[in-house]
């Protein structure tokens, strides 16, 4: 056999499969050629139960329409939960735009409660929750699950037909979601915010830590000092570090989160201190003890203030319920009223829970936040009257 017969016969082996179709099999026999279709659906990714579930739903979901007399129904989102609700926009009769909701049954006894109650709510908090055309489920309407199999457990899912709502925009989605040390954006806001600077401010001269601190410098700078003196040290250091709101805070580009050592909260704010500890160092000046003897004094009362900006809690919490704080960032002009709403409800008797970002959406006529998912809500049993203003 020659060269050039070699090397043909080992192309031919080659390209056995992809080329001819032909697997080549130990003993030098091959199996039946492929088709083009085995090829193509051999090829395609294998579709996982999450897949098969969402391709049922559509399926139900046009029967839905059909039923309810909606047009035009199309796919929009669906919950990451592997069974949990997947979401349309449809036309109703009268053509008017409106969401339909297919989710797990037990998430209608949210919306029915708060449907039950809305209109004893205060105007200021109802209009924080969708408007609602029509709660049903499967069977209501008829229409059965798509089984493959008569041993398969029949899905009685429920619908909710409901106002169209569109995502919140970006930067109020990170107020919901981020501290002001975990988040670029968030902390550029806190900082131009002078509201939001000076509670916080607050809220840290009046730890323990930073008492002690101060009355550490007064010993020294002034033995004779009284309460009226530690006051006084207070007010100049907060009045120094309003002027942080001037710091211009370098926003990151994309590539530098690639760096380790700007990802860490902590490292973000390591940025901030050193403005801290000129501005405390500058308002302790003003008692003139001699700038040896406050150093020191400046770095725990920097870092006092450092650490309660970093441990500040989300601004929305994701369980108020459950007691999870409100952040400083909540007190945002942007938040104010929804978190006023949310501290009424659980006032009230009404339990709020699984706020997470993607839960809250946007009226757009009005832009007021909404809580669109209000599966996981649940009221006492003995609800009081909740009219009244908040």
């Amino acid at each position: 056999m020659t060269l050039r017969q070699v090397l043909r016969l080992m192309i031919r082996e080659a390209s056995g499969f992809e080329g001819t179709g032909v697997m080549p099999l130990q003993g030098g026999e091959a199996t039946a050629p492929f088709t083009a279709q085995q090829t193509a659906v051999a090829r395609q990714p294998v579709k996982t139960a999450r897949d098969h579930y969402k391709d049922k739903v559509d399926h139900v979901a046009q029967k839905v329409a059909k039923r309810l007399g909606l047009m035009e129904i199309r796919y929009i989102a669906r919950s990451k939960r592997d069974m949990g609700a997947v979401a349309y926009s449809a036309i109703g009769p009268n053509y008017m735009n409106v969401i339909v909701k297919l989710a797990p049954e037990h998430e209608l006894t949210g919306y029915s409660k708060i449907e039950e109650i809305k209109q004893t709510l205060p105007p200021e908090v109802a209009k924080h929750f969708p408007v609602v055309y029509r709660l049903t489920n499967l069977k209501k309407l008829g229409i059965e699950w798509p089984k493959e199999t008569p041993y398969e457990v029949d899905v009685n899912l429920g619908v909710i037909v409901m106002e169209p709502l569109e995502e919140i925009p970006q930067q109020i989605f990170d107020l919901i979601k981020f501290a002001p040390g975990a988040d670029d954006f968030v902390l550029e806001t806190f900082l131009k915010d002078p509201v939001l600077l000076n509670d916080l401010i607050e809220q840290s001269l009046v730890s323990r830590a930073v008492t002690q601190s101060v009355e550490k410098f007064l010993s020294t700078a002034k033995p004779d000092y009284d309460l009226a003196d530690i006051e006084q040290v207070k007010t100049a250091i907060k009045e120094k570090l309003m002027l942080l709101s001037n710091f211009m805070y370098p926003r990151f580009e994309p590539s530098m989160f690639n760096r380790a050592d700007l990802k860490k909260v902590s490292q973000r704010i390591k940025l901030l201190k050193p403005n801290i500890e000129r501005l405390v160092q500058k308002a302790l000046r003003g008692f003139d003890p001699g700038i040896e003897l406050i150093s020191d004094i400046v770095q725990e009362i920097s870092r006092d203030f450092s650490e309660t900006l970093s441990n500040q809690a989300r601004g929305i919490p994701k369980e108020p319920s459950m007691g999870q704080q409100f952040g400083v960032m909540s007190n945002s002009r942007l938040l104010t009223s929804i978190k006023n709403a949310i501290k009424y409800m659980t006032e009230h008797g009404i339990f709020v829970s699984d706020l997470h970002g993607n839960n809250f959406m946007l009226r757009p006529a009005s832009g007021d936040i909404v809580i669109a998912d209000l599966g996981h809500f649940e009221l006492e049993q003995n609800l009081p009257n909740a009219s009244g203003s908040i």
